[in-house]
Order: structure tokens, then C-alpha cells, then sequence
């Protein structure tokens, strides 16, 4: 695992980010840890988180113009990001989130901030990958808005199972982490936890 994994894998165990217990997910499927971005909630774990999301679009998306974050977990960490990438990088990237439901007042409709143009670069952050339908969802959505493609997405983790590998063909996606990083860093801690993320991985 090289050091930057570990370091986020540290600090999202550290911060419960990552909570180990028996939960249920969307699915209905059961699992031995869930992950909540929404326990980062300081000014320094959004900024460490930030920066390692702003590196990936850097890496992965470096023409991208525009970040958007899905409501709720997507929007701090799109902020985020986007601080981030123009700390290390100088270069502004404008910012766009969208509501749950619409409001017939004020700033009206479903989106906030810069709407994205036909011709913009648009990357999705968003904090974990399961099935990747919600992702493809908010992909429909920009492009029936805003008659834009978002050329992929970046997830904090990715923690699909084996067998239920996402079509990246679809939207690509690129995670910070994913389950086997998780396991490798609790082995390396002798965690006994380590056999229940690799049994769930395979699906048991």
C-alpha cells in the first residue's frame, strides 16, 4: 500500500469514518463496517480529505473545469476539493451541488452555484462507490439539466464486492481507497477485523 493510501485509511479509522459493527446497507445486504464522510466535520480533516481528492482529479481528470457534489456527503467534499486543488495546483475549478428536492423561492431549482456549460469538464466527487447507480444518476441528471457529460467520478472508497464489479465503461471512476486497501491496513495493525472486510469482499 503506498503511504498516501495508508494515511487516508488512518485517518478515516481514526476520525469513525470508517465504523465497525453489523449494518445494513441500501441493498439490504449486511456488512461488517460502514463509511460515513459525514463524521469528517472539522477544518482540518475536510482540508486533509480535500487535498487527496483535488491529487486524483489532478492525476485522473487533470482538464476537468467544474466539480460536482451530489447532495449530501458530495457537497462539503467538492468544496473541499476544489479548495484544495487550487492551494497545490493555482488553478480555479468552479463548484456545482444540487438539492433533494427543489424550493419555489429564492435561489430556485435543484442546482447551486456554477452551472455547468456544454463545453465544461465535469467531475463528480462524491464519498463511496457500492453499486454506482446513484452515480449514474446524478451523470443523467447534468445532461438532461445541462446538456453536459461528466467525464468520470472520484469516491473516497470504493467498496464494492467481488462480482459486483461497476461498469467503468458507463462513467468512469477512480476511489481514493477501496476494500483491500482497508483489510491490508488493519492486517498491518493486527486487527482481527481484517478477516470480516475480506470475508465480506468475497461475499460472505
Amino acid at each position: 500500500m503506498n503511504p498516501e493510501k495508508r494515511e487516508l485509511i488512518a485517518f478515516l479509522v481514526e476520525s469513525e469514518a470508517v465504523q465497525f459493527g453489523e449494518f445494513t446497507l441500501k441493498s439490504g445486504d449486511k456488512s461488517p463496517f460502514f463509511v460515513d464522510l459525514g463524521r469528517v466535520r472539522t477544518g482540518r480533516g475536510l482540508e486533509f480529505v480535500g487535498r487527496q481528492i483535488a491529487r486524483a482529479v489532478k492525476e485522473r481528470f487533470p482538464d476537468a473545469t467544474l466539480l460536482f457534489g451530489p447532495a449530501y456527503k458530495g457537497i462539503a467534499l467538492a468544496t473541499a476539493a476544489a479548495v484544495g486543488f487550487f492551494r497545490e495546483q493555482g488553478r480555479d475549478l468552479a463548484v456545482c451541488y444540487d438539492r433533494k428536492e427543489g424550493k419555489a423561492h429564492g435561489e430556485k431549482g435543484l442546482f447551486i452555484g456554477q452551472h455547468p456549460r456544454p463545453q465544461d469538464r465535469v467531475v463528480i466527487i462524491d464519498d463511496v462507490l457500492s453499486s454506482g447507480g446513484t452515480k449514474l444518476e446524478a451523470a443523467k441528471a447534468l445532461e438532461e439539466a445541462f446538456g453536459v457529460r461528466p467525464v468520470g467520478v472520484i469516491v473516497t472508497v470504493d467498496r464494492t464486492r467481488k462480482g459486483c464489479a461497476y461498469d467503468h465503461a458507463a462513467l468512469p471512476v477512480q476511489a481514493l481507497a477501496d476494500i483491500h486497501d482497508l483489510a491490508d491496513y488493519l492486517t498491518e495493525k493486527d486487527d482481527p477485523r481484517a478477516t470480516l472486510v475480506r470475508r465480506f469482499w468475497e461475499g460472505g
